[in-house]
């Protein structure tokens, strides 16, 4: 069982297709062509199976030549092994360099360097001799597993992404005279046609998608063989395969119970969450090359280390061990917000804890998540929940109702300086990736962060002092107050302006959507609410010549708003941003673009005053 999509690596992230003679006009960022990609995966009696795998591509300049002359293949060294069958340069004039045994050799993979009890995973290297634009690479690999990764299950997937050049995609599953096995197929996207047991798949444009894209398997082509006929199915497997890693142990029940504190219910699910996430330390583990078994709970505690699996399963059992509900959740942190078409593993690649009777998701491997929020990581997604009841459902999107941050400046006008204060209030996701922001840091290195990001976004002056509110307590709203001036934002005078501080974080949330007025695939946003004040007290001399316009702009995928006040002698401006959605159609991306356009038009508004006669 093996994802085509990330097997396929070698050569390319994802599938893509086009006729040999639109070389001549592709986006410059295209510098390969794949002429044939082919994955078999062949099930044999004994329940091993074999992934045969045919390659031949073509760069097609300097920069396809770095990135093909060396082929790495991953796979996990505890239950699998590698044959290179052929590997060889092919000239124009059709001159073969074949690869010597030297130009073949094994090293770890990241995570087993890092975590190599967690992880077995290795790197395969084949480095091809004597590479040009427009020679051929070719490649025949056998690797052969010796059970599959969860138990009973074989899939082969693979994703159509349109900014790749393919002339043949084939991946196809023998299941080899097994006759209990079926093999069911699932498609979605264009691209893809389905035979016996096999699918083909073909592109004629080639289109590099814009910045502020999803996932390819969003909105591409995607190819699914699996024996496996529902994601039930693969639940139930995982459960077999994990269930004695959660084993209740006295040691697990003696810690749990001294984490808890003598609390049950909501306050030792938080004790809990908290102990595991600030104290067991995370490894991020490919599951492809480490497999889906976690250690069991009492090793992890023990070590003090784990990936997401590892720390589920620690969770698991110590909830269990006070009578607490609790199963393991797996789910993919790609940009990606729709279920695969068929059964595949490796649409999974992170785990997730789920308490059934609160019907509440956690996340253990960030350190600065409350315990009733989502890193935006994994907010709005496909989640298949294991257990007793498995289901596919998706996790709850970021609650837009209330500000997820709201920023309030106020400065006084004194001689060419704006002096005051900047107080940013952050809750939900946007609290967890401000706090990240400054994790581990206090005195003069901290405030010299600050002071990096106050230049870097532009800002002339300096910061003088830096104070905090629940810097520490994670299950409250985070808060930052700033003491600072702006210098250079005018030259006083009988008449002059004033430079309006710009709302970095509505602009960053807007900036992927202004360089297009429209697209062809859907636009990846992330859904926010966000608030600016800014309040300027205006000397008594001095009064605003006139006042720029408010704006509102309403629509289906988000609001923006601006107005501007002049009372007793104060100067406010207020702005606002709310998006509701994850992915924003190439229909209604022109009301994005709007959007965009009206916020990025009003960042550079001034504030002109006059002297009063």
């Amino acid at each position: 069982m093996i994802k085509v999509g990330i097997a396929l690596a070698v050569f390319c992230s994802f599938f893509a297709v086009n006729h040999a003679h639109a070389a001549n006009n592709l986006p410059s960022q295209v510098n390969y062509r794949v002429l044939l990609a082919h994955n078999s995966l062949i099930i044999h009696r004994n329940g091993s199976y074999t992934m045969q795998v045919v390659r031949v591509v073509e760069p097609l300049n300097a920069t396809g030549v770095q990135n093909l002359s060396q082929v790495n293949i991953a796979y996990p060294g505890n239950f699998a092994k590698l044959k290179v069958i052929k590997a060889y340069t092919e000239d124009p004039d059709g001159t073969r360099h074949t690869v010597v045994a030297s130009e073949i050799f094994k090293q770890s993979t990241h995570s087993a360097i890092a975590a190599p009890f967690l992880s077995d995973g290795v790197n395969e290297s084949i480095i091809f001799p004597a590479v040009s634009p427009g020679d051929t690479i070719h490649i025949q690999y056998d690797l052969t597993y010796a059970h599959p990764y969860l138990p009973g299950i074989y899939a082969l997937s693979a994703v159509l992404d349109p900014s790749m050049l393919v002339n043949k995609a084939i991946i196809a599953m023998d299941h080899a005279g097994n006759e209990h096995l079926k093999v069911y197929e699932g498609r979605s996207g264009n691209g893809w046609q389905s035979g016996a047991s096999e699918f083909r798949g073909a592109m004629t444009h080639v289109a590099v998608p814009p910045l502020g894209t999803p996932a390819p398997s969003q909105y591409a082509g995607v190819a699914v063989l699996s024996t496996a006929d529902s994601w039930k199915a693969l639940a139930d497997a995982y459960n077999q395969l994990a269930a004695s890693s959660t084993e209740v142990t006295p040691t697990i029940h003696k810690t749990a119970l001294k984490i808890a504190e003598g609390h049950d219910g909501e306050q030792a699910i938080t004790n809990i969450y908290h102990w595991i996430q600030q104290n067991i330390h995370g490894v991020s583990v490919n599951y492809e090359t480490a497999g889906f078994k976690p250690l069991p709970s009492e090793e992890t505690l023990q070590r003090g280390v784990g990936d997401s699996n590892a720390k589920v399963a620690l969770m698991c059992a110590m909830l269990h061990s006070l009578g607490i509900a609790a199963v393991p959740a797996m789910i993919s942190q790609s940009a990606r917000f729709k279920e695969y078409p068929g059964v595949d593993p490796f649409a999974f690649d992170h785990f997730l804890i789920y308490l059934p009777q609160k019907q509440r998701f956690m996340d253990l491997a960030y350190r600065y998540v409350a315990a009733d929020g989502l890193p935006v990581q994994d907010a709005g997604r496909p989640v298949l929940i294991t257990g007793n009841h498995p289901e596919m459902t998706m996790t709850p999107p970021p609650d837009v109702g209330m500000p997820l941050l709201s920023q309030t400046d106020e400065f006084t006008l004194k001689g060419s300086e704006l002096s005051g204060s900047e107080e940013v209030m952050a809750s939900g996701y946007m609290a967890q990736e401000e706090r990240s922001a400054i994790s581990g840091l206090k005195g003069r290195r901290l405030l010299k962060v600050i002071r990096d990001a106050f230049y870097a976004q532009g800002g002339v002056g300096d910061v003088n002092a830096v104070s905090f509110l629940n810097r520490h307590d994670l299950e409250k709203p985070f808060g930052i107050r700033l003491n600072l001036n702006r210098a250079g934002e005018f030259v006083p005078g009988k008449v002059f302006s004033v430079s309006l501080p710009e709302m970095h974080h509505i602009s960053a949330a807007l900036v992927p959507f202004a360089s297009s007025m429209q697209r062809s695939t859907p636009s990846l946003t992330t859904p926010v609410n966000l608030h600016f004040t800014l309040k300027i007290k205006i000397p008594e001399e001095y009064r605003p010549l006139y006042l720029p316009d408010n704006e509102r702009l309403k629509t289906s995928v988000g609001d923006y708003k601006v107005s501007f006040a002049f009372k007793n002698g104060v100067f406010t401006e207020n702005k606002s941003l709310v998006l509701n959605h994850f992915i924003v159609s190439p229909e209604t991306f022109p009301e994005l673009r709007k959007i965009t356009a009206l916020a990025l038009e009003s960042d550079h508004q001034a504030l002109v005053l006059e002297e009063s006669a």
